[in-house]
């Protein structure tokens, strides 16, 4: 069964966002060549230009959570959290497929 991770990151006003987008870059090409990493897009909400949407899908729940534990993405979480404007949010679904009509 799939999962999807979805993450919402707002940035305190003088956060520097060009390195938020590189630190999130170098993020999702080390997540590529983890276990269990499907795909995952990110971007700016379209309300909140100081927000940034992540969501990306994982073969399970135990692969995400290894991922969140790697060393470099731990590290790079660390250096960003001071920078959150709101508390970080992090859900996980279960994808949903639409039964045939």
């Amino acid at each position: 069964m799939a999962i999807l991770s979805y993450l919402k990151f707002a940035l305190v006003p003088e956060a520097d966002r060009e390195d938020f987008e590189r630190d999130m870059r170098a993020m999702f090409d080390l997540a590529r060549r983890q276990p269990g990493f499907r795909w995952a897009d990110m971007g700016p909400s379209m309300v909140d230009p100081a927000v940034y949407l992540v969501v990306s899908e994982w073969d399970d729940v135990e692969r995400v959570r290894s991922w969140e534990h790697e060393e470099e993405h731990s590290g790079v979480m660390q250096k960003w959290e001071p920078r959150y404007r709101d508390a970080l949010l992090h859900q996980r679904f279960v994808p949903w497929v639409r039964p045939a009509s």
